[in-house]
């Protein structure tokens, strides 16, 4: 079974701002029980919805618009 974990954005994730330390060292715990267990296979991160790009397909014409939401 694969599973993809995804937590919701806000305004200060999307800045950049990191979780503070207490929950920082609990998905740390818990990735690594995770690691042990054979079950993570990737721990990369996502990049900001700000910095995506949607593209639109119409016929053989390609759009690429900046970010999902701009």
């Amino acid at each position: 079974m694969r599973v993809m974990v995804i937590v919701k954005a806000t305004k200060a994730s999307e800045a950049g701002v990191l979780p503070d330390e207490r929950l920082l060292t609990e998905m740390g715990n818990y990735n690594e029980e995770l690691v042990k267990a054979g079950i993570l296979l990737a721990g990369d991160g996502l990049h900001p919805s700000s910095k995506g790009k949607r593209v639109r397909f119409s016929g053989t014409q390609r759009t690429v618009i900046d970010g999902p939401f701009a």
